[in-house]
């Protein structure tokens, strides 16, 4: 069930950045919302509901966009399989562990994009991978993780079944 709902929360995120939110931005640029919600359900979540969650928020994503189908679902159900593999593996304080989180997530991020552009052979990829743009979009995304994180931990307090 907790799945479902950061499931709707990305969805929900990857809507409304692509459509009411497209004008919030630090100087041109904004950060990955979806991929923080993602990470941190992966996370507390493990591989196999990280990858769905991912894949299927990915997939509402390929139909917003321009894509090609399957693109944002595969690039999504990637780094939410890595960060799922850190369930129970990495520990530590409410602001540097989710800034290490969110480094390796858009690292795999950009890697998945990358590979998938040179097998579909789109050329426009490749410059967007390696310029300034991506660069701060992943400052951005490391930056606003922990509040992310905090926010989602309260969200993550209030679905969990209460024990006693």
């Amino acid at each position: 069930m907790i799945s479902l709902w950061f499931g709707l929360i990305a969805t929900g995120l990857a809507v409304l950045q692509t459509t009411w939110l497209s004008g919030f931005h630090l100087a041109g640029f904004s950060p990955d919302l979806v991929l923080l919600v993602l990470l941190f359900s992966a996370h507390h979540q493990g591989v196999q509901r990280g990858q769905i969650t991912g894949f299927l928020t990915g997939f509402a994503e390929d139909a917003l966009g321009a894509s090609p189908p399957g693109f944002s679902a595969i690039i999504r159900l990637s780094h939410s399989a890595v960060a799922g593999l850190t369930q129970g593996a990495i520990s530590g304080d409410a602001f540097i562990m989710p800034m290490l989180l969110a480094t390796l997530a858009f690292g795999v991020k950009t890697g998945t994009t990358l590979l998938l552009g040179l097998i579909l052979r789109l050329d426009h990829v490749a410059p967007r991978v390696f310029s300034w743009a991506t660069l701060t979009e992943a400052l951005l995304t490391v930056v606003f993780a922990p509040t992310v994180f905090m926010i989602l931990r309260r969200v993550l307090a209030r679905l969990s079944p209460r024990s006693g």
